[in-house]
């Protein structure tokens, strides 16, 4: 199935990888199929279970770029030490860049996917009351383009692509309301945030990985901050209905 796909997209879309454009519809695929085998590597990969270009079923490497949709429902921004201040949002899903890259084959210790952010939308503010009574918040928070890094068997580590600065906030006055001078203007959540994939080295047409709320991000230099979210399930458009795994053997 994959290798059908890709012989009808891919001169389509080798422009934009040798550019290295993301591809513009969900459904352009510029992953090409190799006949190393997904039984290993230091690093996360993603995988096929299928047949490689020679015709021999397996499950193989999968290299290059892969618009993916990053799903969930709500999330919860928690900042405990500020009277618990709390940012509710409605949806989350993949932001304005929403592409993997996987540029290099398991087991040479080197970062695989790369690109890509989350969308948090529909943001408010839902504690401190004086918070919520006086300040607005962008409805829409779209983290930095982002690196992730397996450490661990299953634990990803994602961090900004550039720079610290992982979701910027921006709060501004209600109305003729004054929002607290402490508050209000941009302010940014550093450091990254821990990933731990649901089911590793399972065939599925989704893969999912769920938000570890105590990670490293913080509010200004020291005040912690939680990320407290259901599953994130991320849909490989391009390929489906074909088999994708997330492969963290060491």
């Amino acid at each position: 199935m994959l290798a059908r796909n890709l012989a009808s997209l891919l001169i389509a879309a080798a422009a934009l990888a040798l550019s290295g454009l993301a591809p513009t519809t969900a459904s352009a695929v510029v992953f090409t199929l190799t006949n190393v085998a997904c039984s290993g590597g230091t690093t996360i990969a993603y995988c096929y279970q299928g047949t490689d270009p020679a015709g021999k079923v397996g499950t193989w490497e999968l290299e290059g770029e892969q618009t993916i949709v990053g799903l969930t429902g709500t999330a919860k921004i928690v900042i405990p030490s500020l009277e618990t201040l709390t940012i509710e949002c409605n949806q989350t899903n993949s932001g304005g860049t929403p592409v993997i890259l996987q540029h290099s084959p398991l087991g040479n210790g080197l970062t695989t996917i790369e690109g890509g952010n989350l969308l948090f939308l529909g943001c408010r503010p839902t504690t401190p009351t004086s918070i919520v009574e006086k300040c607005e918040l962008n409805s829409a928070l779209e983290t930095a383009n982002l690196l992730d890094e397996l450490e661990g068997q299953t634990d990803v580590v994602v961090t900004p692509e550039s720079g610290t600065t992982f979701i910027e906030l921006e709060y501004k006055n209600k109305s003729t309301l004054k929002c607290p001078n402490s508050f209000i203007g941009k302010k940014k959540i550093s450091g990254f945030q821990l990933l731990t994939i649901v089911n590793p080295n399972t065939p599925e047409e989704t893969e999912k990985a769920e938000i570890e709320a105590t990670s490293g991000l913080f509010f200004g230099e020291e005040t912690p901050v939680e990320i407290i979210s259901p599953e994130i399930e991320f849909e490989f458009p391009g390929l489906a209905p074909d088999l994708i795994i997330i492969s963290t053997l060491s």
